[in-house]
């Protein structure tokens, strides 16, 4: 008897936490219904009795009092618009592939109500974001993280396409050995930061782009003042040069939330006249910075130093 009552106390709140939420609540009735057809007997009373013991156990049971009483779970570990981030982040990423997608989604959406995780299901089958072939990529970053935690060296190839999209490992397939400090999502892709030994100096890789990976029984000690906040900040679109200079940017007010967005609300900034402000960034000065500024067509000029100034006006000149 006592089994077929815990039995009975399981399945009401699996029932509870599967079907109802705050816009489907159910009566004792629809309860009842349900452990009928799951072959257990019960009557008001019992069910009654099972769900004071659920609210009294800490389970948010919420009743909306009434002629007929009707309950829904209340508080979940997640909840819907907290489950829709995590969702869209997934079903978004051109890390993961359309397969681990689906996986990881279905497990997001055991984490809530049925009619909610239809929702959920609906909102990521729209997605039209371009997803990687390569299933390895989950295990890689897996792999990397271990090796970060556990300071162990790794070596990896790094590859590239030709003219012809064809895939080719760069360097005749030259194992690259790094320290790993970091894996790091910018721009839609997660980057591998750390200690190049080919490079002697701070680099960063493509995650999606690694092969043959393989972590290290040698381990390194990490630089105690290395900041890898500050080292992606400094990079546009994670291209690096060999160099960072500080660089004054003369702005339209309409882009400070360009500034904020991309060097952060510490970003040194101060107005200029009515209709622009100056900012003061440090910055890698790659092609790809030149770009980013040419992008806003006048709206963000640099004014120093004068040899980014310059290479400024030779990029622009390429472009005519």
């Amino acid at each position: 008897m006592r089994k077929q009552n815990n039995i009975r106390v399981l399945e009401l709140l699996r029932y509870l936490y599967l079907r109802t939420d705050e816009e489907h609540p159910a009566t004792i009735a629809d309860m009842l219904d349900y452990l009928k057809g799951k072959g257990l007997q019960a009557v008001r009373q019992t069910v009654y009795g099972d769900l004071q013991d659920l609210i009294a156990a800490g389970i948010d049971v919420v009743v909306i009092k009434s002629t007929q009483n009707q309950y829904f779970i209340g508080a979940r570990l997640f909840e819907y618009p907290e489950l829709k981030m995590l969702t869209d982040a997934v079903a978004s990423s051109k890390v993961i592939s359309a397969d681990k997608t689906n996986e990881l989604i279905q497990k997001l959406c055991r984490l809530t109500s049925e009619s909610e995780a239809e929702k959920l299901r609906h909102l990521a089958a729209i997605s039209s974001r371009i997803k990687p072939h390569n299933e390895k990529v989950y295990y890689i970053i897996d792999g990397i993280q271990n090796a970060i935690l556990e300071s162990h060296q790794i070596q990896f190839q790094y590859y590239e396409y030709t003219q012809k999209r064809e895939r080719i490992l760069k360097h005749d397939g030259y194992f690259y050995k790094m320290d790993p400090y970091a894996l790091e999502w910018k721009n839609d892709h997660y980057y591998l930061i750390g200690y190049s030994h080919k490079h002697h100096g701070m680099a960063h890789f493509r995650v999606d782009r690694l092969a043959g990976v393989e972590i290290l029984e040698s381990t390194y000690t990490p630089q105690p003042d290395f900041d890898v906040a500050d080292y992606t900040n400094k990079m546009i679109d994670m291209f690096a040069a060999d160099r960072t200079v500080c660089v004054e940017l003369l702005c339209e007010n309409r882009f400070m939330k360009t500034i904020v967005d991309d060097y952060g609300e510490t970003a040194a900034t101060h107005p200029c006249d009515n209709d622009h402000f100056m900012a003061k960034i440090e910055v890698n000065p790659s092609g790809t910075f030149y770009g980013w500024v040419f992008k806003f067509m006048g709206g963000i000029k640099i004014v120093a130093p004068q040899e980014c100034v310059e290479e400024m006006a030779r990029v622009a000149h390429e472009f005519l």
